[in-house]
């Protein structure tokens, strides 16, 4: 549980870095990463991903105490 709590947040942080860099592209030069990556794809996987690392936190708090 331990280990799969570590790849989702470092998994979560990765994707939040990808995000930010995404959203800063496009505000620089319009059409750039969407013309290749599909930003809505990324953000929703960000999401599962989100939701899964504060769930398995949350189990992990309640088995700890």
């Amino acid at each position: 549980m331990k280990n799969l709590y570590l790849i989702f947040k470092e998994l979560f942080y990765s994707l939040t870095g990808a995000l930010g860099c995404f959203v800063i592209m496009e505000i620089l030069r319009p059409g750039m990463v969407l013309a290749y990556i599909n930003i809505n794809w990324v953000l929703i996987f960000w999401l599962i991903i989100g939701i899964l690392v504060l769930t398995i936190n949350d189990i992990k708090i309640k088995i700890n105490n």
